[in-house]
């Protein structure tokens, strides 16, 4: 049996290594926090320093689906990417404009979205990339699956996206968008590439505002894709094209949700002058409390003179996992357009094409066209017509509602 003497002993041994492990521990996290960057490192969007990495030979590997591959197609680095999120490649398109830009689907290498499992940690420690870019979401939920990987591979962490702004009241980039751009613009070696994409982004925020007039019309926001598709009696309080030029949103109430169903009472006592339908949701017009919003409408247009009847349009779809900064753009102009007036719409076509530009070069130069094309005949699979940047009807046969086109 040991005397006191050595349990004493033992004792103050093991107090001694805990204590100095706590140290350690601690005076890591410090210097790390107190550590000014060197030209070769940047402060990533937990404040952890990283080395900008020597090469991106070994490719780039993107987790998370909000931010991560959208940031990075800013700056045409597709033929680096070597894996992403499961959804970037089986369900691409529909609101993703970077999809259109570039092929990922080609693409054979993915993981569950927006997670980071042991085992698939592992898998992409062993491909070993130059570069993981991480949304912060994804660090936080997963931190020590993220922490073994970042101590084999260059690991990055920026900021996921706002579903409710892009810019300041002055309409210039936020801090976290204009953080992000600059951060990747470091890591990927392409300044120059982050402070185009800053300096034109801004210039298509000035030029909204300078658009936005006077409207009493109060528009109802329909059919975006929010945990799924929607039906068309679920709206938006905070739809960013909307605040972007200073519409007049018909849901009044509760603004800290992303969307809010509405019963069918509830929606017919709202004062609705237009109605913006994203056509992401265009498989939920069949479903009941669609239909029963349609007939609404549709018995009220029916009663009504021209000048009082509400009129429905398609828009530009801005969420597909995750928020398009693009798409809201260009979805901002089209309601400038219908609100305002302030600009013709083959000026509202021209400007969303530059947009596409502006975020992907000369990749983005078919975005839109090809976009529209997807979603008519996403839409028609729907039974419906809707679409980009045209007013619909409401037509009715053998008592089911249906979206068409005025042409």
């Amino acid at each position: 049996m040991m005397n006191s003497k050595v349990i004493a002993a033992l004792i103050f041994a093991i107090l001694a290594v805990s204590l100095i492990g706590v140290y350690v521990a601690t005076q890591h996290e410090s210097d790390n926090d107190n550590k000014t960057p060197s030209s070769s490192e940047v402060i990533d969007a937990v404040g952890r320093v990283v080395a900008v990495p020597d090469t991106l030979e070994n490719g780039i590997v993107t987790i998370g689906s909000s931010g991560p591959l959208r940031f990075l197609s800013c700056f045409d680095v597709y033929d680096l990417i070597v894996e992403v999120d499961e959804g970037d490649i089986k369900d691409n398109k529909n609101g993703r404009a970077y999809s259109y830009a570039y092929p990922y689907d080609k693409l054979t290498r993915y993981h569950a979205d927006n997670s980071l499992g042991s085992a698939t940690a592992e898998s992409i420690g062993n491909l070993n990339p130059s570069l993981i870019v991480v949304q912060e979401s994804v660090w936080n939920n997963y931190n020590y699956n993220c922490n073994v990987l970042a101590s084999r591979c260059t690991l990055v962490v920026i900021k996921d996206q706002s579903m409710t702004t892009i810019c300041d009241s002055n309409y210039k980039l936020s801090a976290d968008v204009r953080g992000t751009f600059e951060l990747l613009g470091t890591l990927l070696g392409k300044e120059d590439r982050a402070n185009e994409i800053i300096n034109g982004i801004e210039s298509i925020l000035s030029d909204l505002r300078s658009l936005k007039g006077t409207s009493a019309d109060n528009v109802y926001v329909a059919g975006l894709t929010i945990r799924g598709s929607n039906t068309l009696n679920t709206t938006y309080p905070t739809y960013m094209p909307l605040s972007l030029i200073g519409g007049n949103n018909s849901y009044k109430g509760n603004n800290a949700s992303d969307k809010i169903v509405l019963n069918i009472e509830d929606f017919t006592k709202m004062n609705i002058d237009i109605v913006v339908i994203d056509p992401s949701s265009s498989d939920k017009i069949i479903e009941q409390d669609s239909q029963r919003v349609l007939e609404y409408l549709y018995k009220q247009n029916t009663n009504s003179t021209a000048s009082e009847s509400v009129k429905l349009y398609v828009t530009v779809p801005i969420i597909w996992d995750g928020i398009n900064y693009d798409c809201s753009l260009a979805s901002a102009y089209y309601l400038a357009y219908l609100l305002y007036g302030t600009l013709t719409h083959d000026e509202v076509e021209k400007k969303i094409e530059a947009i596409f530009t502006t975020f992907y070069g000369d990749h983005g130069k078919d975005v839109f066209s090809d976009m529209q094309e997807f979603f008519a005949t996403k839409s028609a699979n729907a039974g419906m017509e809707l679409p980009l940047l045209e007013e619909v009807l409401i037509t009715v046969n053998n008592g089911t509602y249906y979206l068409v086109a005025t042409e």
